[in-house]
């Protein structure tokens, strides 16, 4: 899967800072001794059988709402796709066509409101479908997006953490759309607690949007110091998170966590060596969980936890046999602990895009592709109902899954006996 190219970030200024490390209280432990695990609920072909499908972004309005996107092949020809749970079951949400490239940030004000970005377009959900919001001609890929209202919605790429020209940074007020320059324009990842308390980082600052302007904090140096930053989140305006790879080398390198309470800067470090992180997630009890690429000859994806009283633990991530693994976000079910997980497998012949799910359901989805396409450019993914979750609904479902991500309405979750059953989708 493609993604955006990372620059090392080395800033030190001198602030009041509180540090924790495993030096420290803190006790760093394994996954037995962590909070339960993270399980795969859904997997997912589409296209060709050389596809390696992907999804790229989580988010969770409600409980009963919460949708995923990506790309049918991120790293090659590739259309966007997303796919919507609506508290029972996952199902493929059509988008709008014409479309290429893949999903790669996402976000929400309500479950009306949900914004995506990527290969240089926005789309937004009203509730009731997709429609493209505005594109842009830049090359590049758009990073993330922060929406606060229907009329209220910024956008970034910044060209720091990609390759050549980007788009930028840009403001919709409700009527239309703003290039903002300076540091905005470098922005790579951005959290909103409200329309005036935007939080951000570049390849080199956290910045802060406090209503006028986009401003370095350069209060969070000394807890992010020779720190590659890769991600923020900002809870309210008495929690904001930073993540980071310290030092910036692959081989040496360590998670670090930077916390902000309103008044200081908290340092967290993890006692794993990590090449990579990727978007992270509150736990619901005041800690976090990050997935993480370890180093070493055989790299593994990890899910870090660093609970509220600052103690680690290193949970493994669900895999199929022979695949490589990928988490790439995270998103938190409000008013639960419960979790969903995005990213990808990756097989021999290509890979499934994937739906890890944590403390979600007693039951859970589970799919196996056929793994060719047909004449026509579909390929068939077949969901197993298990536990509980087949009291509900049954033995078997599938449906056809199209080159460009759609699916004929005729074909969403209709019931299917035979488990490797073949049928040829019909595309009218």
């Amino acid at each position: 899967m493609n993604r955006a190219q990372r620059a090392g970030a080395v800033i030190a200024v001198s602030v009041a800072i509180t540090t924790l490390t495993t030096a420290g209280p803190a006790v760093a432990v394994t996954s037995t001794g962590g909070p339960p695990g993270w399980a795969i609920m859904a997997t997912v072909h589409y296209g060709s059988a050389a596809n390696a499908s992907g999804y790229s972004a989580v988010i969770a309005p409600s409980k009963a709402d919460a949708w995923v996107f990506g790309g049918t092949n991120p790293g090659g020809t590739s259309a966007p796709a997303a796919e919507h749970w609506n508290g029972a079951r996952w199902s493929p949400s059509r988008l709008p066509s014409g479309l290429g490239g893949f999903i790669v940030a996402s976000s929400a004000s309500s479950a009306s409101n949900i914004w995506a970005v990527g290969s240089g377009y926005a789309l937004r959900w009203n509730g009731i479908r997709w429609a493209v919001a505005n594109t842009w001609p830049q090359r590049g890929e758009l990073t993330s997006v922060a929406a606060i209202s229907p009329a209220d919605v910024w956008v970034f790429g910044g060209s720091a953490f990609t390759s050549g020209t980007s788009p930028g940074a840009w403001h919709y007020n409700g009527h239309q759309w703003l290039k903002v320059a300076g540091i905005a324009s470098r922005i790579y990842r951005s959290s909103a607690v409200s329309r005036h308390n935007i939080w951000a980082v570049t390849a080199g600052y956290v910045v802060h949007y406090g209503g006028h302007a986009w401003r370095a904090v350069r209060a969070a140096a000394v807890a992010l110091g020779r720190t590659q930053l890769d991600d923020v989140l900002a809870e309210s305006a008495r929690s904001v998170w930073v993540s980071g790879i310290s030092p910036t080398t692959w081989a040496n390198g360590h998670l670090v966590l930077a916390r902000w309470n309103g008044r200081r800067w908290a340092r967290f470090v993890a006692p794993w060596r990590v090449q990579q992180a990727e978007r992270f997630a509150p736990d619901g009890a005041g800690g976090i969980w990050v997935p993480v690429v370890t180093g070493g000859i055989t790299s593994q994806t990890w899910i870090l936890h660093l609970s509220r009283a600052g103690r680690w633990a290193r949970i493994p991530i669900a895999a199929g046999p022979d695949t490589g693994v990928g988490v790439s976000d995270l998103a938190l079910i409000p008013g639960t602990r419960s979790l969903w997980g995005s990213g990808g497998l990756l097989t021999a012949f290509g890979g499934n895009a994937t739906i890890w799910d944590h403390l979600v359901v007693p039951g859970r989805w589970t799919a196996e592709t056929e793994g060719s396409a047909t004449t026509d450019g579909a390929a068939w993914a077949h969901w197993t109902l298990k536990e509980s979750m087949s009291a509900l609904y049954g033995e078997h479902y599938h449906w056809a899954i199209l080159q460009n991500g759609t699916v004929p309405a005729q074909d969403r979750w209709r019931p299917h006996r035979h488990h490797h059953h073949k049928a040829v989708a019909d595309t009218d």
